[in-house]
């Protein structure tokens, strides 16, 4: 009799960028939902520390049904604490999860470069975000 493995990939395919900005995420999430149409609700993630501080992150999630994506604004700070702590440099973070491979990335980044709200952007490698990536993406 023959064995069968199954193997599963429990890795999300995303898109992350970093946003440098002076304005409040609540502020850059209705920017986002007029350029893009977007329906943002806002969530709350709490994460803790070494010490066991629990801090609490708000970001904001928009399903879009059509492409199979859902995009996320996710703020980098929470009493001046950096939710991930190589990227610190920069306020939020927008996430683009799902089909990634049918997403124009780059016509993405250039609409969010020509807000007026945000000064810099910048594509980010994802592995900082592997340990936040199922507290978001399963909401």
């Amino acid at each position: 009799m023959s064995k069968h493995r199954l193997i599963v990939e429990d890795d999300y395919n995303f898109c992350s960028y970093g946003l440098s900005c002076h304005q409040k995420d609540f502020r850059v999430a209705w920017y986002l939902n007029s350029l893009f149409k977007f329906d943002f609700h806002r969530f709350h993630l709490d994460m803790s520390d070494k010490e066991g501080t629990v801090h609490s992150y708000s970001f904001f999630r928009h399903q879009d049904r059509n492409n199979h994506l859902n995009y996320f604004l996710v703020n980098n700070l929470s009493d001046n604490i950096p939710l991930v702590k190589q990227y610190k440099q920069f306020n939020m973070f927008m996430l683009v999860e799902g089909y990634i491979e049918l997403f124009d990335d780059e016509r993405f980044a250039e609409k969010l470069q020509n807000l007026e709200a945000i000064q810099f952007i910048s594509s980010l490698e994802n592995d900082p975000f592997k340990k936040l990536q199922y507290s978001l993406f399963e909401y």
